[in-house]
């Protein structure tokens, strides 16, 4: 029971420091939670740029490879790259890129 104390106070306080990702019911979202989560903490979209994300998700594939975990199918790839990098520090709000916005 003390353990209990102590774990689930700890648990509460590293859910309250993950981000709180933009448009977290895109498939591109659930699948960066949900594979990317079990390995690290998750990283903010707009920690990094579009060419970061690059270079970040090509980098865990292979550490993924080498760890003997699953990497990202290519669809799975595809979704969270286009995630992140529309949400990426460097990345253009929707309002300037649809047709007719001022």
């Amino acid at each position: 029971m003390p353990r209990l104390l102590v774990v689930v106070p700890f648990l509460v306080a590293l859910g309250a420091c993950a981000p709180q990702l933009p448009d977290p019911q895109s498939a591109g979202a659930q699948i960066y939670q949900v594979r990317c989560a079990t390995c690290h903490q998750l990283y903010a979209p707009t920690s990094m740029t579009t060419a970061m994300w690059e270079m970040q998700v090509a980098r865990m594939q292979e550490e993924m490879l080498r760890r003997a975990v699953n990497p990202l199918t290519e669809q799975e790839r595809y979704l969270v790259l286009s995630y992140l990098k529309a949400h990426a520090a460097d990345a253009t709000p929707a309002a300037e890129k649809s047709p007719g916005a001022s």
